[in-house]
Parts: C-alpha cells; sequence; structure tokens
C-alpha cells in the first residue's frame, strides 16, 4: 500500500489516502496511518487466543519498547468482533503488553495492509521520501520453524532488524517474510 505525504504550514505529515481511525481498548481514536514526516509506524495484527502469538507477547513488548524509543509508532490490533476492550485490556496486561491495542473489529487496517494471520508485523516509513510506505511485512521472529514446531528459543528476529533498519532509513530485504500463524479470518 503507498501512503501520501502532505505538507502542513509548519510540519509535514504522511496519511493514508483514506484516513482509518480506529479505537484502542481504553476508548481513545488513533489514526495509526497517520504520523508525521520522518516517522516508522509499527502495526503488530495479534489475537488473544492465537498460541503464537501468545508464545511471543515478551517479544511484541521488546518491539514496542524499541520502536517508540527510536521516536516512532507502535500499535497491537486486534481484528475480530468478538475481542472487547476488555478482553483485550485483560490480554495484554496477562502478557505485559503495555502498547496501545487497537479494535479493527471492521477490519479496515487488515483490508489495508493486507494482513493474513496473527501475529504479522507491519512496518510503515515516511522518511526522506514524498510518498511515504509499507517497507516491511511478515514474520516477526523464527520461534516457530512452522506450525506446531516451537524452538526453545529465536535466533532469527526480523521485527528487530526490520525496525532499527526503518528506524535508521535503511533498505529491508527482503521486504516480505511469509508470516506463520492463526489464520485472521475476513469478515464481508
Amino acid at each position: 500500500m503507498v501512503l501520501a505525504c502532505a505538507a502542513a504550514v509548519l510540519s509535514t505529515s504522511c496519511a493514508a489516502p483514506s484516513i482509518i481511525a480506529v479505537q484502542d481498548s481504553t476508548g481513545t481514536s488513533h489514526t495509526p496511518l497517520v504520523a508525521e514526516s520522518d516517522q516508522v509506524v509499527v502495526l503488530l495484527f495479534s489475537s488473544p487466543d492465537c498460541p503464537i502469538a501468545n508464545a511471543i507477547a515478551p517479544e511484541i513488548e521488546r518491539l514496542h519498547r524499541q520502536t517508540v524509543e527510536g521516536g516512532g509508532l507502535f500499535y497491537v490490533v486486534h481484528a475480530r468482533k468478538d475481542v472487547t476492550p476488555s478482553v483485550a485490556t485483560a490480554h495484554a496486561k496477562a502478557h505485559g503488553i503495555t502498547a496501545p491495542v487497537l479494535l479493527d473489529s471492521q477490519q479496515e487496517l487488515v483490508r489495508a495492509m493486507d494482513a493474513t494471520v496473527t501475529p504479522e508485523m507491519v512496518v510503515l516509513a515516511c522518511q526522506n521520501e514524498v510518498t511515504p510506505r509499507k517497507v516491511y511485512q511478515g514474520r516477526i521472529n523464527n520461534l516457530y520453524a512452522s506450525l506446531g514446531n516451537r524452538r526453545d528459543r529465536a535466533n532469527e528476529h526480523w521485527g528487530r532488524d526490520a525496525i532499527s533498519k526503518a528506524l535508521a532509513g535503511e533498505p529491508i530485504d527482503p521486504p516480505y517474510r511469509q508470516p506463520l500463524g492463526c489464520l485472521l479470518e475476513r469478515t464481508p
């Protein structure tokens, strides 16, 4: 997905062609596809009942801290109608996740980013460009070699690497890694 940049009088901001506003688990509205110029935005699609997403919860929090410390924005996105604010809040608390948890029950972000599974990470950048763009999408790490085949610990950290490179304005190669996780069922 290509995003469009618009210049303001005193600052430059980047925004998707159509603004998507989504509430978080506290009721606060966010526009995650709008950022300041030279800012990175990370969307991490997750689900409270996906064992793969739950297994990497400590890594999700680490990625959140890494992004925010680098000046970026980080959001966990739940995209099912049955995930209520109380369910999302309880899940985040139980798994030590402090990032804003967006409730994308209408799946606007899912469609805009073409997310397919949980967990799946999308990194957007608007750095030194007229048009910001999706610079990475896919797997977070290799904790799971395949469905049902979990390692003791991950030894490849593609999410960390993608965020570091995006924050530095460097290219990410490859920009897409096939995500592995629980199917993100699309609603009509």
